[in-house]
């Protein structure tokens, strides 16, 4: 059964003094139409933001960001640190799939949910965010397969928003214990348990999208995915403040070694990890969410 079946219908969203997120940066939703162009400027839109500084030394063990990273104290077995990458801070999560069950779930009749939610409905989620881009009828902008299923189909049609800034791209789990992210034209369904698309792909084939431009005043939060060049560990991350695109896509590159990421989503993005506060009113609603627990 998915874990949003048992999630609770959508909330409205409320402002409260508990809306400063831990890892992360909570905002108001921008539907799957309304995006902007890599370089445009538009007004940034965020209502709260926060970021832990960790000062514990980063640990041995499962592959993680390079040196210029600092561990988040309190968060378990997961991999959890801020990565420092031009400048810019970034909440980063490490996830060998040898060690954790990673999956995409939507509910079709729940409407959006709220991250807060999707953690009640099941207490061995140590890690949360939300999948793709959505519309405004809360529905996912393109592909989403979870436990096997298609339940939205592919989307390659063109349009405006970060989503149809080509190339956009899958991210996908497969039955082999592997994950990838391909460009949505060259998507092959065979062995997909979970998959989410999104847009724009921020890298491929370790090249970052051609429409990005380094220092870009193009700024919001940026939540993204991307999968280790041997396909057994996705990482996750989201911006602890405002970054433009090509920044983000060179943090996968430079400081994860990643060849193949991609965009999740912007202001509305949210990523939680064990041991943090309960996600704010803030955290939605989303359609699809993306989860880690341990094996």
């Amino acid at each position: 059964m998915s874990l949003l079946s048992r999630s609770r219908r959508m909330r409205p969203l409320r402002v409260g003094p508990g809306a400063a997120l831990a890892l992360a940066v909570a905002v108001l939703a921008v539907p799957v139409v309304a995006g902007c162009s890599a370089d445009a400027p538009v007004p940034p839109r965020v209502t709260a933001t926060a970021a832990r500084d960790a000062s514990e030394p980063a640990t041995s063990g499962s592959p993680s960001p390079a040196a210029t990273s600092k561990a988040v104290p309190g968060t378990g077995d997961v991999d959890a640190r801020i990565v420092e990458h031009a400048g810019r801070r970034y909440a980063v999560v490490t996830l060998p799939l040898e060690e954790w069950d990673v999956r995409v779930d939507w509910d079709p009749d729940a409407g959006g949910v709220m991250l807060a939610d999707v953690l009640a409905a099941s207490g061995e989620i140590q890690v949360a965010t939300n999948a793709g881009i959505f519309t405004p009828e809360m529905v996912p902008g393109g592909l989403l397969v979870s436990d096997g299923e298609e339940l939205v189909g592919l989307n390659l049609a063109d349009g405006g928003g970060n989503f149809h800034l080509k190339p956009n791209a899958v991210f996908a789990v497969l039955d082999d214990g592997t994950a990838t992210v391909v460009d949505s034209v060259d998507y092959d369904p065979s062995g997909v348990l979970h998959a989410t698309q999104s847009g724009p792909a921020l890298l491929l084939d370790g090249e970052v999208h051609p429409e990005f431009r380094e220092g870009s005043t193009n700024l919001a939060v940026r939540s993204g995915v991307g999968v280790s060049t041997t396909g057994d560990v996705v990482y996750l991350a989201i911006s602890t403040g405002l970054t433009n695109l090509w920044d983000f896509a060179t943090l996968f590159s430079d400081q994860l070694g990643v060849e193949d990421a991609l965009y999740l989503d912007g202001q509305i993005s949210d990523l939680w990890v064990t041991g943090q506060p309960e996600p704010s009113v803030l955290s939605g609603p989303y359609a699809g969410v993306i989860t880690a627990t341990l094996r």
